[in-house]
């Protein structure tokens, strides 16, 4: 049986989520999460629809919803019971209030994927770990979060995302296994 680390990797090396990704329309998600989902914007182009833990955005640029951005959330897993919608429990098992990066890093590197470290910004930024393969970044806790998020620890997968249009410049990155 397939694992949460399974998802993690899963989402990696593809960028989607049982099989829908960037370029989906709203309507292609609710047919793989379940209807059960919390739809919200932040102006009149864009559109989130919040699936637990996993929220998918769509941007309409030209009269169409497109999904320009997907976010997982794991950080919400010590937080609530209820963030994993049931088709990807129904997959990949139950999910631990805690994800640290090093075992998800062991899963795709066992699989053969890069992985690179992106120079921080600020000393006070979330450690940043690039996947090219899915074109997905890894947003891990340091230890300026540890007081906001106290039930994770330093190296804990914050959270995973990919968006449209990211361009990482090679001095910004460094192979980190």
């Amino acid at each position: 049986m397939s694992s949460h680390l399974d998802f993690f990797a899963d989402f990696a090396i593809s960028g989607m989520v049982l099989g829908v990704g960037l370029g989906s329309r709203p309507d292609d998600w609710p047919g793989v999460l379940g209807s059960d989902f919390f739809e919200t914007s932040w102006n009149d182009r864009h559109l989130v629809r919040q699936f637990g833990f996993v929220d998918a955005n769509f941007h309409d640029g030209s009269g169409e919803w497109v999904c320009d951005s997907i976010g997982v959330k794991p950080w919400k897993l010590h937080k609530f019971d209820d963030m994993v919608p049931e088709a990807i429990g129904s997959r990949y098992g139950s999910f631990p209030p805690r994800v640290p990066f090093e075992e998800v890093a062991d899963r795709l590197v066992s699989a053969g994927v890069e992985i690179y470290h992106v120079s921080r910004v600020h000393m006070a930024s979330l450690e940043h770990y690039w996947i090219p393969d899915g074109k997905v970044m890894f947003w891990l806790i340091s230890e300026y979060q540890l007081e906001d998020l106290p039930a994770l620890r330093l190296g804990d997968v914050s959270a995973v995302s990919t968006t449209t249009g990211v361009d990482l410049r090679a001095e910004q990155l460094t192979r980190y296994r």
